[in-house]
């Protein structure tokens, strides 16, 4: 470790605050003058680079504005006081802003404020709106950038900022950008990425200033009495799997059969159905040939041939994946969140669902039941839960640890952890649960200023031990951590590495992965690992992506610059000012509209289509950009009539969850659309699960705002 003690001084950074690192100093001076992308492991201090970056940014423009973006208000909060402690520059010019702020105060605070620390949609609405502009902003930092994609608002901001500021100067902070070249390479695209930094614990200019992080790998065996019960499970599964392979629904020597089998089956099947003349819904250009030509046979054929009822198809992929999951939840969580699962499945057959009905009325569901109520429920516990306590006892007797956090997937499974080390350990540890937040009646979750709250609770040493689930992944600052558990791996490079970077901040840290051998956790702790290995490989040769070379920077001009504005002034043009970013607004839309189809239309991908025979619409009837921008603003006009319409009809408020689905939606579907499956796991990483999800889902859909056909969800309009 180092030794000698100096820091970094600069007149925008408080004196002797921030210890010097060579790694960071490099890093520095590599992003100067070029929009960057930084991929540092969790706790190498991405953070304070970006504060470093800041302080550079503002001695080159000491009147410009600097904007940190974080996706979540904990992070935005803690942004906010790392500017605070380390920047020297008068609190009063360092805000944040929430969609919590009404616009009339964001726009005063923008204009009086040197630092804007903020959620991308705040920034992303105000712009859009024109109540201020990214002229004067020297330097944009995009925290988590790993999420820009699809329609995130990290996408528009960066394309706003290079075509609006002079000078535009970009930083990207993620721990993990992706699995595979193409996400990178999306991720770059989207930020016009000039320079990758990837750094490693293995570095030369890294190693001195880094503890080592053990990895243990803590193998378990399942109890014989839950193997039968497994096996009972799965044989179910197997019979129902005879009859999709003598169909030729799928392959016969396959020799593991996933989730993913089964959405595509039901994937490939609605495109048959949606798109039977041959038309597919735009796709990437990666996958548009491939599904344009149907390689193999297609599912929609098959059917047809074996004159195959086309929902019993559907019903029958649903009972596969309820019977997976079901499958996982037995062999790699507890016994007790099989038990729900089991109620759940019994409660949809009362509801009609046939692929509920179809696993409940089996003998093999009926013999299960039966065996879990005349045997001792404890008799199934998971072998994980005691390798669990033993682990804690040896980080609290061997290693004087009290600083533990244990990660799972479920947030039952946190609760029930919780109270089991509680109920184990007594008084000698502190536990609370950390999970994110909810509006369910027995489980409120925990508001995002509770999160914080007890961030700062673990921080301070009231707290020994969090038992956390996804949320606690990204980007907050917990430190002191000397332990990680793993209760389950997690088949993501990017969780894996947020995860396991909670510990080895201030001391050698151990991580722990619990693993149940001959289940699920073991192709999931493979799978991630093989993702991390092919990220590293792409970026530690990043000549292999295709940077952007073509921003063209002169100086920031800040003569016409007036931050002279009142609330006065604010109320005054309010109903003048609202009419006008209406406009504003339509106008914008309309122009992305014809940009987007006019630069379609001069691309090599149009082309290609041509070529193959695709007929477009606007062949047909031969239209112009002139005619084009008519119908689209009456198209607009019609829209904004229905939608007034409908929004006067019901006033009906929205829980947090409905609007947070609704937002998925918007944010990450492509051209309105995004598949069911994507949909489902970004409700999970806020989550949004299970009988929960089904129940808001329906909801949103009910009132106009999604829009769901068998595996696929449409963004219909915005609840503001």
């Amino acid at each position: 470790m180092q030794t000698e003690v100096s820091f970094f001084n600069h007149p925008y950074l408080k004196k002797n605050r921030i210890f010097y690192r060579q790694y960071q100093n490099n890093i520095i001076k590599r992003c100067k003058g070029r929009n960057s992308l930084i991929v540092l492991p969790t706790g190498l201090g991405k953070t304070i680079v970006g504060i470093l970056l800041v302080s550079e940014a503002l001695e080159k423009y000491p009147e410009s504005k600097i904007i940190i973006l974080a996706p979540t208000r904990p992070l935005v909060s803690q942004h906010k006081a790392s500017c605070e402690d380390f920047l020297n520059i008068d609190s009063n010019l360092i805000t944040s802003f929430t969609g919590k702020i009404s616009p009339e105060k964001r726009i005063l605070l923008f204009y009086n404020s040197k630092i804007i620390v903020s959620t991308p949609q705040v920034i992303k609405n105000d712009v859009e709106r024109g109540r201020y502009d990214l002229k004067h902003v020297s330097l944009i930092i995009f925290d988590e950038a790993h999420r820009t994609r699809g329609n995130y608002a990290y996408c528009f901001i960066s394309n706003e900022y290079l075509n609006t500021c002079k000078d535009p100067l970009v930083l990207g902070l993620t721990a993990s950008p992706g699995k595979s070249y193409l996400r990178i390479q999306e991720l770059c695209d989207s930020l016009f990425i000039e320079n990758v930094i990837f750094k490693t614990y293995e570095d030369k200019d890294v190693k001195k200033y880094i503890y080592d992080i053990d990895m243990y790998l803590e193998f378990v065996d399942l109890p014989i009495k839950v193997i039968e019960l497994s096996a009972v499970w799965y044989n179910l599964f197997e019979k129902f799997l005879k009859f999709f392979i003598g169909k030729k629904l799928l392959p016969p020597n396959k020799r593991y059969y996933s989730k993913l089998d089964f959405l595509g089956i039901s994937r490939d099947l609605t495109l048959s159905l949606k798109y039977e003349s041959g038309y597919l819904p735009e796709l990437s250009e990666e996958d548009y040939f491939d599904a344009l030509f149907f390689k193999t046979d297609r599912i929609i054929d098959t059917i047809k041939e074996n004159s195959l009822n086309i929902q019993s198809i559907f019903s029958y992929c649903s009972s596969f994946i309820s019977l997976l999951h079901g499958k996982d939840l037995l062999e790699s969580q507890n016994i007790t969140l099989f038990l729900t699962f089991l109620d759940k499945l019994e409660w949809k057959a009362e509801q009609d669902i046939l692929s509920a009905k179809r696993i409940v009325n089996s003998e093999h569901f009926k013999y299960i039941k039966n065996n879990l109520i005349q045997n001792n429920i404890t008799d199934y516990s998971h072998p994980k839960i005691e390798k669990l306590f033993s682990i804690i006892t040896e980080e609290i007797e061997d290693y004087r640890n009290n600083k533990i956090i244990v990660f799972t997937q479920y947030r039952a499974m946190a609760e029930l952890l919780k109270n089991l080390i509680e109920e184990r350990f007594d008084s000698r540890l502190k536990v609370e649960k950390f999970i994110g937040q909810s509006t369910k009646i027995n489980d409120l979750g925990f508001s995002q200023d509770k999160q914080i709250n007890i961030i700062k609770q673990f921080k301070e040493g009231t707290l020994d031990v969090l038992v956390a689930t996804s949320v606690a992944e990204e980007g907050l600052d917990i430190p002191n951590v000397d332990a990680i558990i793993f209760y389950e791996p997690v088949p993501s490079e990017i969780r894996l590495i947020q995860r396991r970077g909670r510990t080895g901040r201030y001391g050698p840290g151990r991580c722990y992965l619990l693993i149940a051998r001959q289940s699920i956790d073991v192709p999931f702790y493979k799978a991630a690992e093989r993702k991390e290995t092919a990220m590293n490989s792409v970026l530690s040769d990043s000549k292999q992506l295709d940077l952007c070379d073509v921003v063209n920077r002169k100086e920031i001009c800040f003569k016409a610059v007036s931050n002279k504005i009142s609330e006065l002034d604010l109320i005054k043009n309010y109903r003048e000012r609202r009419e006008r970013e209406k406009e504003l607004l339509a106008n914008r839309s309309l122009e992305e509209i014809i940009t987007e189809l006019d630069n379609f239309a001069h691309s090599e991908e149009f082309k290609r289509f041509k070529n193959v025979g695709v007929t477009f619409y606007s062949d047909v009837i031969g239209l112009d950009k002139k005619k084009l921008k008519s119908s689209v603003l009456k198209l607009k006009v019609s829209q904004k009539i229905k939608k007034n319409k409908k929004m006067k009809e019901r006033k009906i408020y929205l829980n947090h969850n409905v609007k947070t689905l609704i937002r998925i939606a918007k944010t990450y579907s492509v051209d309105g659309k995004m598949s069911l499956s994507d949909f489902k796991e970004f409700a999970e990483e806020e989550e949004i699960i299970e009988k929960k999800f089904y129940a808001h889902f329906n909801q949103a859909c009910y009132l106009g705002y999604l829009k769901r056909t068998a595996k696929e969800v449409q963004f219909v309009m915005d609840y503001d």
